[in-house]
């Protein structure tokens, strides 16, 4: 159930590929990819009529009241510091755009192909957010290992269809070599990471608090990064499921033009949208946009939760980022090689935006 919108900010319908179009290799999504991908596009595409897709993802959307219901100290036991809490449960370790703790959402964090991506001991204290091993709630919610490895597998796998395309798309402009490509350098890794969110029940005076932000749910960023596949975010009140109470609510998108507008897509839809690190990859290609989300407000967003998913397909901690000479993104991270791992260079940004170590 799309929302539609009332905002100042233009609202955009996601350029749509079906399912049946993207499996078929021998197909030319050119112009789709372009459009959705593209320097012009909005970073952000969607696939249509994914088999299996709507129940996955109401099964996992809808275990996330019930893993944030968990008593605290269960709670506590799925939490892993030394990740910067990029694995298990975190709640209130991210700093919302104001400085202040977020305390409006929960998440849980895992790997949805492998439990161990390695057991190198030295890889581990390196990087630890990507080769940390999962913690679920085996005894206190097991669906919720079943669930998200189920979605997650599915959106990765769509997902590496859309990176042939997208691969496609590139190599009409890039040189590539055989396993240069987006599909293969994520089909080799090992640190693709899914993200459940659930965010609280709020009261009037918590929205009225937040004043007008656009990104009061989430601050502006752009993923660092290859691939996101994103669900639709379910809305309940009172454990009851609801279309989303506010029309101005939802994904917003910055354009490489600077405007502002809103982006929609169908709940039985998977979205993807274009991280860092493709781009950089691609020579820019294939773009990463700014986004964030709005909170719904008013009389009719009180009492109501919201539960959503992502799962972040991305490079291997080993894989070697080779960086153009004219970059725009995090200049001031890149060494004058021009080249780092996407392990190095996701330390970095943890270090610049997140939790810092302990």
């Amino acid at each position: 159930m799309a929302c539609s919108s009332q905002t100042s900010a233009p609202t955009l319908r996601t350029v749509t590929i079906s399912y049946s179009e993207l499996k078929d290799k021998n197909a030319d999504l050119s112009m789709k990819i372009e459009e959705g991908f593209g320097p012009t596009g909005l970073g952000i595409l969607s696939i249509t009529d994914v088999p299996e897709f709507p129940t996955l993802r109401k099964n996992l959307l809808n275990l996330s009241s019930r893993l944030a219901s968990l008593p605290e100290e269960v709670k506590k036991e799925l939490e892993d510091p030394r990740s910067r809490y990029n694995i298990g449960w975190s709640h209130g370790k991210e700093q919302l755009e104001s400085g202040k703790p977020d305390l409006l959402k929960g998440s849980f964090y895992a790997n949805p192909l492998i439990d161990v991506p390695t057991t190198d001991a030295y890889l581990i204290e390196r990087y630890p957010a990507k080769c940390g091993a999962n913690i679920w709630p085996q005894a206190a919610l097991p669906e919720l290992e079943v669930a998200f490895k189920a979605l997650g597998k599915l959106i990765v796998d769509v997902g590496m269809m859309v990176a042939y395309h997208c691969d496609q798309y590139v190599s009409k402009g890039v040189k590539m070599h055989e396993h240069e490509g987006l599909e293969h350098i994520l089909l080799r890794s090992r640190c693709h990471k899914g993200r459940l969110l659930y965010y609280f029940p709020a009261n009037q005076s918590d929205h009225e608090e937040d004043g007008d932000s656009m990104s009061s749910w989430c601050g502006w960023h752009r993923d660092h990064g290859s691939l996101t596949g994103l669900t639709c975010a379910m809305f309940k009140r009172d454990g009851v499921e609801i279309s989303c109470p506010d029309s101005a609510a939802g994904l917003y998108i910055r354009t490489r033009t600077g405007q502002i507008v809103k982006a929609i897509f169908g709940e039985d839809e998977i979205a993807y949208q274009i991280g860092e690190t493709t781009e950089i990859l691609s020579r820019g290609y294939l773009c990463a946009t700014p986004h964030c989300v709005r909170a719904p407000k008013g009389k009719e967003s009180a009492g109501v939760d919201r539960s959503t998913s992502a799962f972040f397909m991305n490079p291997d901690w080993d894989e070697k980022l080779n960086f153009p000479e004219e970059v725009h993104i995090h200049k001031e991270l890149i060494p004058s090689k021009g080249t780092l791992t996407f392990g190095e260079y996701s330390e970095m940004l943890y270090d610049k935006y997140y939790y810092k170590k302990t």
